[in-house]
């Protein structure tokens, strides 16, 4: 008689998908939410643009969402980010970015104050420190980052807010987590801090990064996993950040709708541009975004919309036009699908799963959207671009799977919500 036998692996260790709510779009969630389409259960709502998205947060906090709060304090020590709504906010310089020179014992008290009370008021659930922009860990950033970290904590404790959490909120270039020295010297410094959870945002990750900054992004990170603190990579969309989820790196990923999907140093140093942009649609298939006129050239060329068009009935239901009228609800769904696809497999196959189920898939649609006959140069050329970075990141993170041996993985992240959780990846 022959016994068939049944591996068994654990329960999978669950994963956290954060969304960040940004500026402008509250009224198109709250719709989302009304129809049952607001998939996560954490989100991340700016102090700058709290105001205006009160009725959201509310309606969040009901469902049992977890609430975080970004204080936008390093925006405010940057030319390009201290304007504008950020520079009203209690705890602002009016006048002119934040300079390390400004800050003594007395005023980084004050500064904690107004942002503890400001959690507090709002009933939030985890609030991200008050960092900055590391380019250096011999800065004189780093230090004062940390003394405010321990002043929020005595300001949430003394305002009633002992329930709020703290998330360190550590922003730095590509170069500082490239060096081994630094990223210990700065991680050991805030592991012995009242946090819970390490956000990483580092300049140059996220949904366009390349399959070489993904792979070293990705080895820096675990070096991390020795300080056993739950790490989470923000504003990292695209692949990119999925990647970081599938092979262990960190616990989880933040991100927005289309926006905050990626970070970059530059864009903080000079003032933003005017002007707006085009509405923005998302293509899994090629991991990335187009405009509406841009896929309409893809979709003129004979199978592109066949292929391309939303074909998700339950995200869809009219191919095309929902996913043009309802863009960030079909964001959000099929971002929520691919985190939710990962966070069922257990995390040993996870590398595996997310090469064959994710990448393999995207490279294909991405050679055949090569060899469509898109009459519009540019955008032709866009979608060699996109096809382009596909299978060198799928290169890549398969040559980095490959090597892997008894590799180290970020401690999950527990949820801080309120209710009863209803997945794996956007819950509990």
């Amino acid at each position: 008689m022959n016994a068939t036998v049944h591996r068994l692996y654990p329960q999978p260790a669950p994963l956290a998908g954060f969304l960040r709510i940004g500026q402008t779009g509250q009224r198109r969630l709250e719709t989302l939410h009304a129809a049952g389409r607001f998939s996560y259960r954490r989100v991340v709502f700016d102090a700058a643009h709290l105001g205006a998205q009160i009725g959201l947060l509310k309606l969040l906090k009901v469902r049992g969402c977890e609430i975080v709060l970004d204080p936008n304090f390093a925006e405010m020590a940057t030319a390009g980010r201290s304007l504008g709504a950020v520079g009203r906010l209690r705890w602002a310089n009016p006048e002119r970015p934040w300079a390390p020179t400004d800050f003594k014992p007395a005023r980084n008290a004050d500064l904690a104050k107004l942002i503890a009370e400001f959690a507090v008021r709002h009933g939030v659930d985890a609030v991200l420190t008050p960092s900055h922009l590391i380019e250096s860990v011999t800065g004189g950033w780093h230090t004062l980052d940390l003394q405010l970290c321990e002043w929020l904590r005595q300001e949430l404790d003394r305002l009633g807010g002992r329930e709020i959490a703290i998330d360190y909120q550590l922003i730095a270039t590509n170069a500082v987590l490239k060096d081994e020295q630094q990223r210990r010297q700065l991680i050991g410094s805030i592991v012995e801090l009242p946090i819970e959870n390490i956000w990483l945002r580092i300049s140059g990750a996220g949904a366009t990064a390349t399959g070489a900054m993904t792979r070293h992004l990705i080895e820096a990170i675990r070096d991390l996993h020795q300080f056993a603190k739950p790490l989470v990579a923000d504003c990292a969309g695209g692949f990119s950040g999925l990647a970081t989820l599938a092979l262990g790196a960190v616990g989880g990923i933040s991100h927005g709708v289309g926006l905050k999907e990626t970070f970059r140093a530059a864009d903080w140093k000079s003032p933003r541009g005017g002007g707006g942009s085009s509405r923005r649609i998302y293509v899994p298939d090629l991991d990335r975004h187009f405009t509406e006129e841009q896929l309409n050239k893809i979709f003129e060329a004979r199978g592109g919309r066949s292929r391309f068009a939303c074909n998700d009935t339950s995200c869809c239901p009219r191919g095309k036009e929902d996913m043009f009228d309802n863009a960030d609800a079909h964001f959000i769904t099929q971002r929520a699908r691919q985190l939710s696809d990962l966070a069922k497999v257990n995390e040993e196959r996870r590398p595996d799963y997310f090469l064959l189920h994710h990448l393999d898939p995207a490279v294909r649609s991405a050679r055949y959207a090569a060899r469509l006959k898109i009459i519009d140069e540019k955008v032709r050329g866009a979608v060699k671009d996109a096809g382009t970075r596909l299978v060198r990141l799928r290169d890549a993170i398969g040559d980095l799977h490959s090597q892997d041996e008894n590799t180290t993985r970020s401690r999950p992240l527990a949820f801080r919500g309120g209710g009863t959780a209803i997945g794996a990846v956007l819950g509990r």
